[in-house]
């Protein structure tokens, strides 16, 4: 079983990379956000770039990319590979309406030859071993997925990671299960399953189902960043290990600050990783975290 942090725009960044390290609890892998490719420029964003060139955890890190078009990418994709990292992933899955304006995202899958385009030039891009896929069932209809398989078939990833629901499902309603296994069957490399899993039960559960390689959690590992650890043979998480991911959480978001830490962007950076964790807290904790501008204050409401 192989384990990676999925990509999430402003929260699995390098300040949650280096908590994970810190609790004893890494994936096998990491994706950085998205890079957005544009014919003019790449959006080579800092707290992106730092991953790849700051990462002290031990774990290989994983480029992605959002475009359209295939020059750009291929740009980037060459620009990406002279840094510190493990290889480049393109984003065929993020259904931002900002990124599937331009095609990007989940955009790429209700133009599939573009696709097919954009995904082969990447493939001659780069070397064997480091490219991979990170898709949705289809834009709209979950029947779509037959011809976005073979779309990525014909583009020969050597990983492929399926999060089991259309652009237009976004993240409601339960992800597809019976994909995974079809994206499986179909293709002939390792098959990542992502999607709502939020407990080791779950992971375990559907890779047996799916015969899937890997797993790739993202939302669930923000509330429980001890299920790599879990999943890896460890014990499950108790009260006392979620106060200490707090503590250190804050600390590594502090620490990415820098000299430019102020309490109120502070206490708002720590606000993106807490949203997924307010089902855990009781009505009173969440009123006041979600206002919360002092981080003294912070530590005070998370029990530190």
């Amino acid at each position: 079983m192989q384990l990676a942090l999925a990509p999430m725009q402003d929260v699995t960044d390098l300040a949650f990379m280096r908590t994970l390290a810190r609790i004893g609890s890494l994936p096998d892998v990491f994706l950085t956000a998205y890079f957005r490719s544009t014919p003019t420029t790449c959006a080579l964003a800092e707290q992106n770039l730092r991953c790849l060139t700051e990462n002290e955890t031990g774990v290989p890190v994983i480029a992605q990319l959002a475009g359209s078009d295939a020059e750009a990418l291929v740009r980037d994709a060459r620009y990406l590979q002279t840094l510190p990292g493990a290889g480049i992933n393109l984003n065929a899955g993020c259904p931002s309406p900002l990124v599937n304006r331009h095609g990007a995202g989940a955009g790429l899958l209700r133009e599939l030859d573009r696709f097919r385009g954009v995904a082969c030039a990447l493939r001659e891009a780069v070397p064997d071993g480091q490219y991979s896929i990170k898709t949705r069932l289809g834009w709209a209809e979950k029947e779509e997925f037959d011809r976005v398989l073979e779309v990525i078939a014909a583009a020969r990833p050597d990983s492929v990671m399926v999060h089991a629901r259309t652009r237009k499902e976004l993240y409601g309603g339960h992800p597809h299960a019976e994909a995974w296994a079809q994206a499986v069957r179909r293709l002939s490399c390792p098959v990542w399953l992502n999607g709502d899993i939020i407990t080791a039960a779950q992971a375990r559960a559907a890779l047996v189902q799916s015969g899937a390689a890997g797993v790739m959690i993202g939302r669930g590992a923000v509330r429980n960043p001890y299920i790599f650890r879990e999943l890896h043979g460890g014990h499950p998480a108790t009260e006392e290990d979620l106060r200490r991911y707090y503590g250190i959480l804050i600390e590594e978001t502090g620490r990415i600050f820098g000299e430019r830490r102020t309490d109120k962007g502070h206490c708002n950076r720590m606000k993106k990783y807490l949203a997924f964790c307010y089902p855990d807290f009781t009505a009173e904790q969440e009123y006041h975290l979600r206002r919360c501008t002092d981080v003294g204050e912070m530590g005070r409401l998370l029990e530190l």
